[in-house]
């Protein structure tokens, strides 16, 4: 349920309270006001009485009038009490609800245009992938996986956040609350870097971070880095990567899977694995193995929390010297916890995939190899 619909319920709750506590002033200030009344008459009839016990009578009928009349009139002033808190209550569930309305409206507006950004890429997909039906098939080279050797296994961590919208929205009583539609990618490259500190062989993997990655970028990290391993954090679909534009515009550009392929194959020395830690990014495995040994994907949507988990505990596994079969699974079992240990999180385990080229067994490819003691 929507905040702003408790918040209405909440007020409309509290609007029926008050009207109770409005009868209870009327129907207590009735009996108030008999009371005083036939109180002040027994005080007159014993007044006016030529006999003591009569008197006395008439005056013992007025005090437990009074008395009544107290009670009732007790009764009036916490009623009225009650209902002043009431409508101080109400006054500031309203000025709430206007801020949540507020909010809410924002927040629609930026799911509103992240679908219209996903139909535009979804058309801009579905053009790009007629075309390539069109156009003949390209030469792709093919590279062959060598053994590791003790060096530095060399990450190019790109991340890219084309869609990212953020606007503030003051409430009423000046509060700030900051609304967007964005991915977490540069906490995930965060706690990436915090799981490498705490692994065995950590000196032994650097992570060369491009934000903001444009398919420039990718080009020229691999030239100047040479990674063995390729990592993309960011929107996906089934066509292709969604990287930032050269030219700096908020539009992103898509990059589709074979041309994704060629680019990785263009390089003396090729990447040996590349992970898409993206939505749906499992359906690019067929064109990057025709370049790279080793691919890892996600077979549908998996959303921020899940993908910063698995990355974390992929990268901390591989820099424990452990296979990358083995790393892929020790991620599994993570995100299977975080979805245990927190009832707001779905488990997405199932959705990392591991693909391999027939000629490379998986379970055995280490990229960490630590040094040999003499």
């Amino acid at each position: 349920m929507a905040r702003s619909d408790t918040l209405r319920r909440e007020i409309a709750a509290l609007g029926d309270k008050k009207a109770a506590h409005a009868k209870i002033v009327a129907a207590q200030g009735k009996i108030a006001t008999a009371a005083r009344e036939a109180a002040r008459k027994k005080r007159d009839a014993a007044a006016r009485s030529k006999s003591a016990a009569t008197a006395r009578s008439s005056l013992a009928a007025a005090e437990r009038g009074e008395k009544k009349a107290d009670t009732a009139e007790a009764k009036v002033a916490k009623a009225r009490k009650d209902m002043a808190a009431i409508d101080k209550t109400i006054a500031t569930k309203t000025t709430s609800l206007r801020s949540a309305e507020a909010s809410e409206q924002k927040a629609a507006e930026n799911v509103q245009r992240s679908k219209d950004a996903k139909r535009r890429r979804e058309e801009l997909s579905h053009a790009r992938a007629v075309a390539k039906a069109s156009t003949p098939a390209q030469t792709i080279r093919y590279v062959a996986v060598t053994p590791p050797v003790p060096e530095q296994l060399r990450v190019l961590y790109l991340t890219s956040n084309p869609d990212a919208t953020t606007s503030t929205v003051t409430s009423p009583d000046g509060t700030v609350v900051e609304q967007g539609a964005w991915l977490r990618v540069d906490q995930e490259v965060r706690q990436v870097k915090q799981g490498l500190r705490g692994s065995k062989y950590r000196d032994l993997v650097v992570v060369e971070h491009a934000p903001a990655a444009t398919f420039s970028d990718l080009s020229d990290g691999l030239n100047d880095h040479r990674p063995h391993v390729v990592h993309f954090s960011g929107h996906a679909d089934a066509f292709g990567l969604w990287m930032e534009n050269d030219a700096g515009e908020p539009a992103g550009q898509d990059v589709n899977f074979s041309l994704l392929a060629r680019l990785l194959g263009a390089t003396d020395e090729p990447p040996r694995l590349v992970v898409l830690n993206a939505c749906e990014s499992l359906e690019g495995a067929d064109d990057l193995l025709q370049t790279v040994p080793v691919v890892i994907g996600m077979s549908d949507t998996i959303d921020d929390t899940a993908a910063v988990v698995f990355a974390r505990s992929f990268y901390a596994a591989l820099a424990s010297a452990q296979s990358v079969a083995t790393a892929v699974e020790q991620a599994k079992v993570q995100m299977v916890a975080a979805s245990m240990f927190d009832p707001d999180q779905v488990d997405h385990s199932h959705l990392p995939t591991l693909r391999a080229r027939d000629d490379v067994d998986h379970a055995t490819l280490v990229l960490v190899s630590p040094p040999i003691r003499s």
